[in-house]
């Protein structure tokens, strides 16, 4: 009976059962995306800081990097169906820059995911043995940690841009993506620097070892 009720109460107001489908896709697809970059993110910050990779490792970076491309598919067919969703009953909120900007930035997601794909995952799966960017030569590296760091931003941009109602209707998409771009280059320079300043330190320890090896 209650089964029923609320099959009917649904049934009157077909655009908010739409809505609220897509609404429970999309958060879906987001947290699929979010949880697995992050969880990336930190393996990869683990390795960095020393950690030997292992085959287990690389099959749950595989693991994840597929989890991440779920989220994005979820993320593109239930943002493209709010499109047409308010298009059909809702045209005002197209009107929105902040959607657009929101669409940009998962844009760069994707291009960026399939780059992982493609060639930081096989990358990865060179490293089983030694310590993680252990051997690669420093552009090899910069490429692995510049896309977990877009990739991290460019997962939680999105969901804070969606909280934010004060940038629905008043804040142009460029300057939304403006203030995305900065963010990114900072956390990228952040971490260009600290990946730089590691390499000098491996290169310094063994002119150290043998200087200090040669008073004794």
């Amino acid at each position: 009976m209650q089964l029923t009720e609320i099959m009917n109460a649904l049934s009157t107001d077909p655009a908010e059962m739409t809505r609220g489908i897509l609404r429970t896709f999309h958060f879906l697809g987001l947290s699929l995306g979010l949880g697995a970059a992050t969880l990336l993110d930190l393996m990869i910050l683990r390795f960095l800081l020393g950690r030997q990779m292992t085959e287990q490792g690389y099959d749950l970076f595989a693991l994840f990097a597929d989890v991440v491309s779920v989220g994005l598919k979820l993320l593109w067919v239930t943002g493209l169906g709010f499109l047409l969703f308010y298009w059909l009953n809702d045209p005002v909120k197209l009107g929105n820059e902040k959607i657009w900007a929101k669409i940009v930035i998962v844009g760069i997601l994707t291009i960026n995911g399939i780059f992982i794909h493609k060639t930081v995952i096989p990358l990865l799966g060179g490293q089983i043995g030694p310590r993680m960017l252990d051997g690669l030569p420093l552009r090899r590296q910069v490429m692995v940690v510049t896309a977990g760091i877009v990739s991290f931003v460019s997962w939680y941009a999105p969901l804070v841009i969606a909280n934010i109602p004060h940038l629905n209707y008043q804040v142009p998409m460029l300057q939304i993506l403006i203030v995305y771009a900065a963010i990114l280059t900072a956390v990228l320079t952040l971490a260009h620097l600290i990946l730089c300043g590691s390499r000098l330190t491996k290169l310094r320890l063994p002119r150290l070892s043998r200087r200090t090896g040669n008073l004794y």
